[in-house]
C-alpha cells in the first residue's frame, strides 16, 4: 500500500462500523487492553506503541505522540459568563490506546446536553470511524497499520468551535508516515456542524489564487498549484476567517507536509485574501 492509499484511512470513507464494546453502544472507542499499553511511560525508550513495528519504527511513533503531549492544545475552560450563554464550550481529552493505535481525541462539555451530545457524537463517530477501518486492514494485512491521532483547539470564542484532529499513520516496514487533518467547526448554540458553505463558500480558482496571493504557502507547496478535486478540511478562526487545509500525499507532495491557506472571511469578500 502506497503512503497515498494509506492516508484514505482518514478520510472517512462510507464503509460500515463495528464494535469493540457492546452492540448497544453508538460511539465505541477501544479501551486500554493488549500487552503494548501494560508500559504505562511511552517517555521511555523501550516503549512500544506497536508490537509488530521495528525498534526504529516504535521510536517515531513515540516521537510523534511525545510531540503531540508538549504541542496539543488538550484542556480549554470556557468563560464563565460566555459559557452560560453558550458561547464558549469547556474541552478536554479522551486517551484511548490499544496495539497500533493512539488515539488521543477531544470531549467537549456545554451548558446544554443537547449541544453536548451533538458534539461529542459527531466527533466520536469519526474516531470510531479511523479506530475500525485501521483494525479491518490490520485484520488482513501482514504489514500493520499503526496510527497516532491528536487535536488542537484552533477556536473557542463568539459561538464557534472549531478543532483539528490529526492523524499520523504508519505502516510497518515505512520508513516514514503520512499526515491527515481532519476539521471540525461547529455553532456552539446549537451544535451545528458547520460547512464550508455556511462560511461563504469557496471555489478552486479562489483557492488557488490565495495561494498564489501568499509567498509563504506558495513556498510550503512549491509547484505551480490545481486541484481535480477541491479540498474540503478547513478551520476558522474566531473573527470567522476560514483557513483551508491541503493534505500531505494528496494535495501535496509528501516533503511538503500538510499546508495551511488562510482564504479569509468568505462572507466579506471584499477583505478576502483570495480576491
Amino acid at each position: 500500500m502506497k503512503l497515498k492509499q494509506t492516508v484514505l484511512i482518514m478520510m472517512a470513507a462510507a464503509l460500515p462500523l463495528t464494535s469493540l464494546a457492546a452492540a448497544s453502544e453508538a460511539i465505541p472507542v477501544t479501551k486500554d487492553t493488549g500487552a503494548v499499553v501494560a508500559q504505562n511511560n511511552r517517555h521511555d525508550v523501550t516503549y512500544r506503541l506497536s508490537s509488530t513495528a521495528t525498534p526504529e519504527q516504535n521510536k517515531k511513533l513515540r516521537s510523534v505522540a511525545n510531540k503531540t503531549d508538549r504541542g496539543t492544545i488538550e484542556v480549554v475552560a470556557p468563560n464563565a459568563d460566555r459559557y452560560m450563554d453558550r458561547k464558549e464550550v469547556g474541552v478536554s481529552p479522551v486517551d484511548a490506546t490499544t496495539d497500533h493505535l493512539k488515539l488521543v481525541f477531544p470531549t467537549v462539555k456545554s451548558v446544554s446536553p443537547v449541544v453536548e451530545k451533538t458534539i461529542n457524537t459527531t466527533i466520536k463517530k469519526y474516531v470510531s470511524k479511523v479506530q475500525n477501518d485501521t483494525q479491518k486492514l490490520n485484520e488482513k494485512d501482514a504489514n500493520k497499520t499503526n496510527v497516532i491521532m491528536y487535536y488542537d483547539v484552533k477556536t473557542d470564542k463568539n459561538g464557534i468551535f472549531s478543532v483539528l484532529i490529526h492523524t499520523y499513520t504508519m505502516r510497518d516496514g515505512d520508513a516514514n508516515g503520512v499526515n491527515y487533518v481532519k476539521g471540525f467547526t461547529f455553532n456552539t448554540t446549537t451544535g451545528r456542524q458547520l460547512s464550508l458553505y455556511d462560511l461563504g463558500g469557496l471555489n478552486k480558482k479562489e483557492l488557488v489564487n490565495a495561494i498564489n496571493n501568499n509567498q509563504q504557502v506558495k513556498d510550503a507547496v512549491g509547484a505551480d498549484v490545481s486541484f481535480d478535486k477541491m479540498p474540503t478540511e478547513f478551520y476558522t478562526t474566531e473573527d470567522y476567517s476560514v483557513v483551508i487545509i491541503l493534505q500531505q500525499d494528496v494535495d501535496t507532495i509528501h516533503s511538503a507536509g500538510t499546508v495551511y491557506v488562510p482564504v479569509g472571511n468568505l462572507r466579506d469578500r471584499q477583505n478576502d485574501v483570495t480576491k
